[in-house]
C-alpha cells in the first residue's frame, strides 16, 4: 500500500467534512427554535448515532449517506414503537462499490429486522439499557449483501449521561457529556459458519445541557443546539467460526443539531488500521432523522 495515500485521504475528508458542516451550520441558522422530545432520559436528550444504533425506542424514520472514494452507500430506515419501551426497526441500504480495472458494482443490501426492547431506565441516573434480538433477511443483491444467507443475531445497547456528577466545582463541566455504546454479534443460520462482531462507542457534548443544568452561555439559537461528538468503530468477520479477518477500526468525528421534528449529522469517519480497502480509509457521513408522531401525532399509535 502506497504510505503516502492515507494522509491524502485524509485531507480529502477534512475539506468534504468541513464543506458538509458549512452546510449543516447554513441550514440550521434559519430553522426554528423548537423544543426537544425524543431520546430523553430525565433532563439529558440524547443524538441518534451516526453509525450504529441506539438504545432509546423510537418513532423515527432516518437516512445515512457515506461516500469514500471505494464506496457510496445510502441508507434508510424506519422505526416504530409497540409499546411504551419496545419498536420495531427495518433497515437496508444500497451500495455502489468502485474497481479499479473493472465494472463498478451496485445494488441493494440485504433487510435487517431488530426488536429492540428497553431492560433498565433511571431518568435519575440519565441512563437507559435495551436488548436488540435481530434477523437478517437475504432479500439483497448477492454480489453486494451476504450471498443469500440468513443471520440471526442480536446486540446490547446504553445511552448514559454524565449528569450526576457534582454540580460544583470542575466536574461540573463534564456533566454535559454523555457516552453510548453498542456491541452485537451475528450469524449465519446455513451455509459456511461465517459470523459478525461489531461494536460502536460515542461520547458527546450538549451544548444545551450545558446552558440549561450548568451554567448560562452566551450563544443562542441555533449554535447551543448543537452536539459534538466521536465515534469509535469496530468491526470483524469470522471465517467458518475459525479463521478471522483483521479488525476494522475507525474513528468518526462529526457534529449533530437536534431540533424537536428533527436531527441533522455529518461526520469524516478514518480507518485507523490497515483492515480496510485503500479506497474506503476516509469518508463522509450525513444523517437526517425525522420524529414523524410529531409531525403527524396519530402515528405514534401504539399497538401495546
Amino acid at each position: 500500500m502506497n504510505p503516502h495515500r492515507f494522509p491524502i485521504l485524509r485531507r480529502i475528508a477534512a475539506a468534504r467534512w468541513l464543506s458538509a458542516t458549512a452546510f449543516l451550520l447554513g441550514f440550521v441558522h434559519f430553522a426554528p427554535s423548537i423544543a426537544y422530545s425524543h431520546g430523553v432520559v430525565g433532563d439529558r436528550n440524547f443524538i441518534s448515532p451516526i453509525v450504529g444504533n441506539d438504545a432509546f425506542p423510537d418513532n423515527a424514520l432516518s437516512f445515512t449517506a457515506r461516500r469514500s472514494k471505494y464506496d457510496l452507500s445510502l441508507l434508510p430506515e424506519v422505526e416504530k414503537m409497540l409499546s411504551d419501551n419496545s419498536s420495531l426497526l427495518l433497515f437496508t441500504g444500497w451500495d455502489q462499490l468502485e474497481q479499479k480495472g473493472s465494472r463498478d458494482l451496485s445494488g441493494s443490501r440485504d433487510l435487517t429486522i431488530f426488536y429492540r426492547q428497553s431492560a433498565y431506565l433511571s431518568a435519575r441516573h440519565e441512563m437507559e439499557v435495551t436488548v436488540s434480538p435481530f434477523v437478517v433477511a437475504p432479500t439483497g443483491s448477492r454480489h453486494i449483501a451476504d450471498q443469500g444467507y440468513t443471520h440471526l443475531g442480536g446486540e446490547f445497547l446504553l445511552g448514559k449521561g454524565m449528569g450526576d456528577l457534582p454540580e460544583d466545582g470542575p466536574f461540573k463541566y463534564l456533566r454535559p457529556l454523555a457516552l453510548q455504546a453498542e456491541a452485537g454479534y451475528a450469524g449465519r443460520v446455513q451455509g459456511p459458519a461465517n459470523s459478525d462482531v461489531f461494536a460502536n462507542f460515542e461520547v458527546e457534548y450538549s451544548l444545551s445541557y450545558l446552558s440549561h443544568f450548568v451554567e448560562p452561555v452566551n450563544i443562542g439559537h441555533p449554535w447551543v443546539d448543537l452536539v459534538p461528538y466521536t465515534q469509535l468503530n469496530y468491526s470483524q468477520t469470522l471465517i467458518d467460526s475459525r479463521l478471522t479477518t483483521l479488525p476494522d477500526f475507525r474513528i468518526t468525528p462529526g457534529l449533530a443539531y437536534l431540533g424537536h421534528y428533527y436531527e441533522l449529522s455529518i461526520g469524516a469517519q478514518l480507518a485507523t488500521n490497515g483492515a480496510t480497502q485503500p479506497g474506503d480509509r476516509g469518508a463522509v457521513l450525513g444523517l437526517i432523522e425525522v420524529f414523524y408522531d410529531d409531525i403527524v401525532p396519530a402515528l405514534g399509535w401504539k399497538p401495546f
